[in-house]
């Protein structure tokens, strides 16, 4: 744990900084025995959709489960962050999944829940987020480039560009980004 969030603490840095070379372009699988669940936002002020998504990989990068749904009357893309990531944490814990990684793009709601004291007017919205978390014995939250959160990205799109409204949740990748995940898995030594 404390080497994984030497790594994390150490890319978050680099973005800072603005070192290029020290984030990766690509997918980054979670340790052996955690997934990774990968959150996608997408919305559109004018009509206030919002579309959500989150795909959960194994460490070799292999799609274990995703969903999608769509969320009306959503004010703000801050919103919708918030609405997909709680939606997907209570996903995340019906699936009875446990040591996860929560991915998302979203660098002010990762630090609102990780250091709360520094973000006392959120309050109700960390305590929101945590109180789903807690359904989980082992969880991370992360933030993740958005190049490397494609594939979710992707399926929310599929909600507020392509009319794709049907919520659902699905085992293994949606057939049409077939490639795009199998693209990212890791190839096994053995």
């Amino acid at each position: 744990m404390w080497s994984l969030a030497q790594v994390e603490q150490q890319k978050e840095d680099a973005e800072e900084r603005g070192d290029a070379t020290a984030c990766q372009k690509r997918w980054v699988p979670p340790p052996k025995g955690w997934f990774k669940c990968n959150i996608g936002v997408d919305w559109m002020k004018g009509t206030r959709l919002a579309g959500g998504a989150w795909v959960l990989r194994d460490e070799k990068g292999k799609v274990i489960l995703h969903g999608r749904r769509a969320f009306s009357e959503i004010g703000c893309l801050h919103d919708a962050k918030l609405q997909v990531l709680v939606w997907s944490v209570e996903s995340i814990v019906s699936h009875h999944q446990n040591k996860v990684i929560f991915a998302l793009d979203d660098g002010d709601i990762t630090q609102m829940v990780l250091r709360p004291k520094a973000w006392p007017n959120f309050k109700g919205e960390i305590e929101l987020i945590l109180g789903k978390l807690c359904g989980l014995e082992w969880w991370r939250l992360v933030k993740e480039d958005r190049a490397n959160n494609r594939g979710a990205l992707l399926i929310a799109k599929g909600v507020t560009k392509g009319g794709q409204t049907q919520s659902y949740v699905a085992a293994g990748p949606p057939a049409w980004l077939l490639d795009c995940f199998e693209n990212e898995e890791i190839l096994s030594s053995a």
